[in-house]
């Protein structure tokens, strides 16, 4: 009997640590945005798939911006335009396509609920100052959106999904690596273009040493995978992350980091507007016409599907 009083305890709280998970201010609201996207990022229903054991589907995770703030995700984002969290153009050219026999299924998830408040954030700052580490008690967006990705992958499997994989740009990209590092068995592969923890490289290293502290953590975290099945693109003139700074993946086995350093930023032309970027967006370079067709000579994306889906 008393052992039956511990198992229900014990279901009890397992259940309500999984319940507060998805109490996050705001996510009820952004979740009606979740949706699966075609070539052209616009919604369609789930109920237009008819086989859904013989599909794929690719979650992309949008970037995030400021920690204390909610991040944008509209229901019908502008084609290419990322500030709405649109789905990278590259990604949503495979929509329908037949891997292995598998056909490709975009589902955009909308996952930026605000973080770390700002006062918590300086009190973080204030303590690595005086002690030298920081003892973390509260969640930043890079612990809570893994969390609300990976109910996500929970919910589609349970609707029929067997096979999921994760990409993202930016934070989206670093949460997907996340969930790929801690659950190999859920999510088979993933796709991450620039991925950044946080803010501007100058930020996180020097103004706001924080968030070096909260990055290097989650390297810490990372370390523990033996493997992580990835390709992750990176570019020397990204002002969040580039080549160096994520060098520490190339340690892991079956991941596949690709310094496209090649493209300029000013030979680009952004996917929602027919203007030239300039040479400070290296970040931006997903979302520009050159980088798709960079991906589609090169065959990286098809290759890793090819590969994953054996």
């Amino acid at each position: 009997m008393k052992k039956i009083f511990l198992t229900i305890i014990f279901l009890l709280v397992t259940n309500n640590l999984f319940a507060n998970t998805l109490e996050y201010k705001g996510l009820e609201k952004l979740s009606k945005n979740n949706t699966f996207m075609n070539d052209k990022g616009e919604p369609y229903s789930i109920d237009e798939i008819s086989d859904k054991k013989n599909s794929v589907v690719i979650i992309y995770n949008h970037g995030s911006i400021q920690d204390h703030k909610q991040d944008p995700c509209k229901a019908k984002p502008k084609f290419g335009y990322v500030w709405d969290a649109a789905v990278v153009p590259a990604i949503l050219k495979l929509h329908n396509k037949i891997i292995n026999g598998l056909e490709v299924k975009i589902y955009r998830v909308c996952s930026g609920v605000k973080g770390m408040s700002v006062k918590n954030q300086k009190k973080y700052r204030k303590e690595l100052k005086s002690k030298g580490k920081i003892d973390l008690v509260d969640e930043h967006k890079i612990i809570k959106r893994p969390k609300i990705i990976l109910n996500e992958v929970e919910n589609l499997k349970k609707l029929g999904f067997d096979k999921i994989i994760l990409s993202g740009y930016s934070a989206g990209g670093w949460s997907s690596l996340v969930l790929q590092s801690r659950y190999p068995e859920k999510i088979i592969g993933t796709i991450a273009f620039n991925p950044a923890f946080a803010g501007p490289k100058k930020e996180w290293q020097k103004k706001y040493p924080e968030w070096g502290a909260f990055r290097e953590d989650s390297i810490n975290k990372f370390n523990k995978a033996d493997k992580i099945n990835a390709i992750v693109f990176a570019h020397k003139d990204d002002i969040f992350e580039d080549p160096k700074t994520l060098s520490f993946f190339e340690n892991f086995k079956d991941l596949n980091l690709i310094d496209y350093s090649e493209i300029k930023p000013t030979s680009c032309t952004w996917a929602d507007v027919n203007e030239k970027m300039t040479a400070d967006k290296g970040h931006n370079i997903p979302q520009s016409k050159c980088f798709t067709k960079y991906l589609e000579e090169k065959n990286y994306l098809i290759s890793f599907l090819e590969n994953t889906l054996q």
